[in-house]
């Protein structure tokens, strides 16, 4: 009997495993960076699966001064449309802070205290358990990867739910 690849038993999670893939061999900037990236992508996919079917969607989350074109902005509308939970939301803003230090400080490091101390507040992150002291990359990388996981089939699950016009009854 052969055996399955990953990608064939476990098709949904194919971008995932690119994902993972990428970041395991990136420098700190860099995971910093592609982690955001792709909690930015999901959540773009995921609000535009469940807003209104509409070319004039496209003009809130893409383009020049988009209402919708940064990952503070969608982490935010994705809360309050009720497509991320509030903990979803609150894990991407910590990440996204993160990732704000990395990318406007060129000498920004996870060795950097403030940087340890935001990592130290990640809710999805792996935890220190018996001897094994996980450091502030590791907390970074394991709740990005964690919070990435969740969201990685929400497009599909917010099409499920798009908004519909239904008119109004005056």
């Amino acid at each position: 009997m052969t055996e399955m690849r990953f990608e064939e038993t476990h098709p949904h999670l194919k971008e995932f495993k690119k994902f993972l893939d990428a970041s395991n061999k990136e420098s700190e900037r860099g995971l910093a960076l592609i982690c955001a990236a792709m909690l930015d992508d999901l959540l773009e996919r995921s609000i535009r699966a469940f807003l209104l079917d509409h070319a004039e969607t496209a003009r809130l989350l893409e383009g020049f001064n988009a209402p919708l074109g940064t990952l503070a902005s969608r982490a935010l509308a994705a809360f309050t449309l009720g497509v991320v939970s509030e903990e979803e939301y609150r894990e991407c803003e910590r990440l996204r802070k993160i990732r704000n230090l990395f990318a406007h400080s060129i000498h920004a490091s996870f060795t950097d205290q403030n940087i340890k101390d935001l990592c130290a507040n990640l809710e999805f992150s792996a935890k220190d358990y018996g001897e094994v002291r996980v450091g502030a990359r590791g907390q970074y990388a394991t709740a990005a990867a964690g919070l990435i996981l969740r969201l990685t089939n929400r497009p599909h699950y917010a099409a499920q739910r798009r908004l519909k016009f239904n008119g109004w009854p005056y």
